[in-house]
C-alpha cells in the first residue's frame, strides 16, 4: 500500500490516493509485517496498526490531502494547506506522533502551506522513520534534503508558551466550537480543551476499545443521558461532553482533580475512594489533563445550561 500512496502524493493523481485509502484496512503480506516489526525495538513498538494501515491519524491525513486538493469538507474542519501545516506542526510538537511528523515532512517536501525546504522535510521524515513509519523511510531515501542542516520551524518550539497555550492555539475549528458552547454550560474553555486533547487528540472520529466515541469520548450510555444523537458530530459531541463536565463540577463542588478523575473512571469510583481512584489509567489521565489545565478549583456557575437526571456513566 505504501508504494501506491507514495506515488499518489508525488503527483500521479488523486484517484491513486483515494484507492490507497480505500485499501488501507487490508493487511499486507505477513512477510511485510514481519519486516516492519523486527527491524528494531523502536519499530516494533510502533505496533501492528501502522503496518496494516489502521492508524486513524494516518488515514485522516490521507483523506485531508484529498479534501484540500478537491475543495471538499474534511473531519478536521481544515480549509487550507496553511491551516493543515499549523495543525500537524502543533501535533508533532506536542505528541511526537510519527504520523504528524510524516505530514510535516510532506508539507515541506511538496511546498504545501509553506515554502519548499527539503532539509526540513528530511528532518521530519527522519524523526518519523526512527519510529518505524514506512512511508517516511521511503521519502527519506528518495529525498535530496540534509536532515542535519535543518532547523525546525517555530511552531515546533514552545517559545516560552505554556503547554495549554500551544495546544489551544493550534485547534481553530474545534476551539471555535468549544468557545461557542462552553460559557453556556459554565465550563472553562481551557478545561474542555484539555479534556478533548487527552481523550481523543482532537480526532472527531476516535473510538476507544470501550466504545467511547468522538472528541470527548462519550460512551453510548452517556450519549443517551445527554441526548447526543451522533457522537461523531463535533458540535453534538462537545455539547454532550460539556453537559457531563458541568454535572461533575456541581457534583464535586468544583474540585478539578475529582472532576477529571470522574470523567475517566466514573463519579461512583471517585466517591467510593474519596478522591482519585487507585487505578493507574485514571491517575495518569488526571496528570495528563493537569499538564494543560493548572487550576485546582473550577467556579460553580449556577446559571449555566445543564441537563438534569440520573448519574451518567464514565466516558473512557
Amino acid at each position: 500500500m505504501c508504494c501506491l500512496y507514495t506515488s499518489a502524493v508525488h503527483g500521479l493523481g488523486l484517484v491513486a490516493l483515494a484507492q490507497a485509502d480505500e485499501t488501507s484496512d487490508k493487511s499486507p503480506p505477513e512477510t511485510e509485517v514481519a519486516a516492519v516489526e523486527t527491524t528494531s525495538p523502536v519499530v516494533a513498538s510502533y505496533k501492528r496498526e501502522q503496518a496494516v494501515m489502521q492508524n486513524d491519524a494516518y488515514k485522516q491525513f490521507i483523506k485531508l490531502q484529498v479534501s484540500l486538493a478537491t475543495g471538499t469538507k474534511n473531519a478536521l474542519g481544515i480549509s487550507s494547506y496553511a491551516e493543515a501545516h499549523a495543525h500537524y506542526c502543533a501535533l508533532a510538537a506536542e505528541t511526537r506522533d510519527p504520523d504528524a511528523q510524516f505530514a510535516m515532512g510532506w508539507f515541506y517536501s511538496m511546498g504545501k502551506g509553506v515554502e519548499v525546504n527539503h532539509d526540513i522535510a528530511a528532518r521530519f521524515f527522519s524523526l518519523a522513520a526512527i519510529q518505524g513509519h514506512r512511508d517516511a523511510r521511503i521519502w527519506l531515501d528518495q529525498g535530496a534534503g540534509d536532515a542535519s542542516a535543518a532547523k525546525l520551524p517555530a511552531c515546533m518550539q514552545n517559545q516560552g508558551q505554556s503547554a495549554a497555550e500551544v495546544l489551544f492555539r493550534k485547534r481553530g475549528p474545534i476551539y471555535t466550537l468549544v468557545k461557542k458552547h462552553a460559557p453556556a454550560y459554565g465550563v472553562d474553555i481551557d478545561l474542555a480543551m484539555a479534556v478533548i486533547a487527552v481523550e481523543s487528540g482532537f480526532n472527531p472520529k476516535a473510538t476507544s476499545r470501550k466504545k467511547a466515541q468522538g472528541l470527548m469520548q462519550l460512551l453510548p450510555e452517556t450519549q443517551a443521558r445527554f441526548h447526543v444523537k451522533d457522537a461523531y458530530d463535533p458540535e453534538q459531541n462537545i455539547k454532550g461532553g460539556l453537559s457531563y463536565l458541568r454535572w461533575l463540577i456541581n457534583y464535586f463542588d468544583g474540585d478539578v482533580e475529582r472532576v477529571v478523575a470522574a470523567y475517566n473512571a466514573g463519579e461512583h469510583a471517585v466517591s467510593r475512594h474519596q478522591g482519585i481512584p487507585p487505578y493507574p489509567e485514571t491517575r495518569d489521565y488526571v496528570k495528563r489533563v493537569a499538564r494543560y489545565y493548572k487550576k485546582k478549583h473550577h467556579e460553580i456557575r449556577q446559571t449555566a445550561a445543564m441537563r438534569d437526571g440520573q448519574s451518567p456513566a464514565a466516558n473512557s
